[in-house]
């Protein structure tokens, strides 16, 4: 019942359209203004796809369907809890939700009862490891992958177990490891076409942690960024070919928890993902969330499937592609930043008056837009090989 209370004080107080513009600029959607538009956030909109009915207070995306009042739109951009998103739009607009204080300092001692409900206990643990200690790893059929299933423990786990694994009997297991190293619990490899839901204990385990990221740890430091991957396949394909940089996020959203995990060891972000709508979606809200963080963001979009891509590709082929398209990537980065120098030159040009000031800025422009030129030819010559080779590659294998 409080929530309820809350939650009607929220959307009584605050303007959807006003929390929007936050991260979009909105036009006016029809003549009668009830509705407006804007690039929507949740998918890559090259129109202006997402609506907000401003009497209703609801958003809508013509094209994704994301939809929602103010609160399912901050939970959306953020990635938190319901209540969570009602505390943060009280703070940004100084509501005075009434009892909030007393309601959070009830919802923090819940999280520590429930934290510590989840500490595995000494028995569970050395079940955990018993398990892990039996796993086979003769059974990987592929020889390029022999590597990295020991790299990541990936093994096929014994036909007999006690009751309460017997559901991950005589299944292909990815251990799961916390950033300290302690085991958590297991995921199953979803490697058939017919396997559609993957089996893990406890039931939830991919909520809570990022698929490699223990075994990333090192590469990430080292390389200064993550790759991060949708499902374990793709994690088990990167590290194959040498990305050992790489985690995997086993759900269909980046949770808040796994933000957190993420941005413990890195801020530089790489998204690799497919360009189909729904799977935009989960990208941009990913995205969306590690922004609000303080995470930098790339994203490495591919035409189709990573699996499928390596199965017509050689290993040594497929990482000169992930290399050189990562690179170019974060070309697209520095051209995106120095363009936004630019066009601050320019307001600051239109404010200042001095001759000699107006004349520094100048030759900063001129020694920027030199720049812009040489990565543009460079970028576009590249781009232009990187496809050809990778069209002349498809023709091939098919």
């Amino acid at each position: 019942m409080k929530m309820k209370i809350y939650r009607q004080q929220i959307i009584e107080a605050v303007r959807l359209e006003d929390v929007v513009q936050r991260y979009t600029n909105l036009y006016r959607g029809s003549k009668s203004g009830k509705t407006k538009r804007g690039k929507c956030l949740f998918h890559k909109d090259r129109g202006n796809a997402l609506r907000i009915n401003v009497t209703e207070q609801i958003y809508e995306c013509d094209v994704c369907k994301e939809r929602g009042d103010v609160i399912h739109f901050v939970q959306a951009i953020v990635g938190c809890k319901e209540f969570d998103a009602i505390r943060m739009l009280a703070e940004w607009y100084h509501i005075p939700v009434e009892q909030l204080e007393n309601f959070t300092s009830d919802t923090e001692e819940k999280r520590k009862k429930e934290s510590v409900s989840r500490l595995f206990s000494i028995h569970q643990e050395r079940e955990f490891y018993f398990i892990l200690r039996s796993l086979s790893f003769c059974q990987c059929n592929n020889p390029i992958f022999v590597y990295a299933h020991k790299l990541l423990e990936l093994g096929v786990s014994p036909t007999v177990l006690p009751d309460t694994y017997s559901h991950i009997s005589g299944r292909m297991l990815f251990p799961v490891r916390n950033g300290e190293g302690v085991l958590q619990g297991f995921v199953q490899y979803m490697g058939g076409k017919d396997q559609k839901r993957s089996v893990c204990y406890p039931k939830d385990l991919v909520n809570r942690h990022l698929l490699g990221l223990y075994h990333a740890t090192d590469s990430i430091k080292k390389c200064r960024f993550v790759y991060l991957v949708w499902n374990n396949k793709d994690l088990l394909i990167m590290h194959t070919i040498g990305f050992t940089n790489t985690v995997a996020c086993c759900e269909e959203e980046l949770t808040f928890v796994h933000v957190r995990q993420l941005l413990y060891y890195i801020n530089q972000v790489v998204i690799v993902y497919t360009e189909e709508i729904y799977k935009q979606v989960r990208t941009m809200k990913a995205a969306a969330r590690l922004s609000f963080h303080g995470a930098e963001i790339y994203y490495f979009p591919l035409s189709q499937k990573l699996s499928s891509i390596f199965l017509h590709r050689q290993t040594k082929e497929l990482e000169y592609f992930i290399r050189q398209s990562t690179r170019l990537i974060f070309l697209e980065k520095m051209k995106d930043y120095l363009f936004l120098q630019l066009e601050k030159i320019e307001l600051l040009l239109n404010e200042i008056c001095s001759f000699e000031e107006k004349l520094e800025l100048r030759a900063k422009q001129f020694l920027i837009r030199k720049k812009v030129d040489k990565l543009s030819i460079l970028l576009e010559k590249n781009w232009q090989c990187l496809y050809k080779t990778n069209q002349e590659e498809v023709k091939l294998s098919s």
